[in-house]
């Protein structure tokens, strides 16, 4: 019986190696200091990162290394501190003067009990550098005027994908949604990140 369970662990720890060898990590190299675009061929009442996210206190500087963030962020979403909050992430190709959806898409049913997550992919680019955590941990976007206080820092968009991209321009669209008691609030979030991913070798 013992014997069986080793051969089972043994097992696992070979497939869990075989999927991290398959896994190729990519840089994403963003197009503007900013960083954030409004979606396009959005409705109008759809909110862009400035509907969510007061940056006037915060200082973007871009270089051949890449963009580096400092400053006070003060969120100005008007949601309820009750609120579930829903994160949706779609990455999409520009081919032939078109965005085309890809398989890369992500859906967080309660964005706020991942923020903090070390596994999630946003960690290391933003959480990671925010100063004051246990506040924002506690009030996520979801409490108007809440500062996020970040010490200065290089973005750095890094991701594990199984397969391999193609060459060309991309966009990473995220879309904030809040729901009152499963109820969805009119007043969603939506914002692109544009740029281009390069393959990090080893």
């Amino acid at each position: 019986m013992k014997r069986g369970l080793f051969k089972i662990w043994q097992l696992l720890i070979l497939f869990d190696s075989i999927q991290s060898s398959m896994e190729i990590k990519y840089e994403f190299i963003m197009e503007d200091e900013r960083i954030f675009t409004a979606c396009s061929d959005e409705a109008p009442q759809i909110l862009d990162v400035h509907g969510l996210l007061d940056f006037s206190e915060n200082t973007f500087d871009m270089d051949e290394s890449g963009v580096t963030i400092s400053g006070n962020t003060t969120i100005i979403w008007d949601i309820q501190p009750s609120d579930r909050v829903q994160l949706a992430v779609s990455v999409l190709y520009f081919d032939r003067g078109t965005w085309q959806p890809t398989t890369l898409n992500l859906m967080y049913n309660d964005f706020c009990k991942l923020l903090f997550d070390q596994n999630q992919f946003w960690y290391d680019s933003f959480t990671k550098h925010i100063i004051n955590s246990a506040e924002i941990k506690e009030k996520c976007f979801r409490v108007k005027g809440a500062i996020i206080l970040f010490e200065t820092y290089s973005v750095d968009l890094i991701f594990s994908i199984g397969f391999p991209l193609k060459n060309g321009r991309y966009k990473i669209l995220y879309r904030f949604t809040a729901f009152d008691k499963n109820l969805k609030r009119p007043n969603e979030i939506c914002f692109e990140i544009r740029g281009d991913f390069t393959k990090i070798r080893n």
